[in-house]
Formats: C-alpha cells, structure tokens, sequence
C-alpha cells in the first residue's frame, strides 16, 4: 500500500495527526484525535451511522490545505 504524504499539524510534537493518501485505491488515511465527546457523537449519528468497527477523528484545521490537496485540488485559497 504506497501511502503519499500530505501534511501534518495541530501539535507541538512529531507525533501530529496527519493526512496521508493511498495510491492503490485513492483512499484518504487519516491520522487525528478520536472523538469520544458524546454530544459530538449524538450529532454525527443524527444524519449518519457509526458501525462498532468505525470511529471519528478529528484532525486541526492546519490540515485544511493538506485535505484540499489529497482530494486533488491544485489551487487552494487558503489564508
């Protein structure tokens, strides 16, 4: 599974969440914080279901450009 590198942010460590892309399939791989705030989980289960098997992460708002990019947008304004 050759995983491309996007970039990584929201820490003051190397140990950031980070946004990779998979070039097998064209997935995203997402490193972040896994979200266990339960309104935050209400929220999502309102308009989506999460299987045992799945979670949600959150990732910083630093990697907006780096999501942008993994999507294949070219020519992001982000400020």
């Amino acid at each position: 599974m050759p995983l491309r590198f996007y970039g990584k942010g929201g820490s003051d460590n190397s140990s950031c969440p980070s946004v990779h892309g998979d070039d097998a399939d064209g997935s995203l791989v997402i490193v972040g914080w896994p979200v266990d705030d339960p309104d935050v989980l209400t929220q999502i289960r309102a308009v989506s279901h999460i299987e045992p098997h799945e979670r949600a992460f959150r990732v910083p708002a630093e990697l907006k450009k780096a999501l942008w990019e993994a999507c294949g947008g070219h020519d992001p304004h982000f400020g």
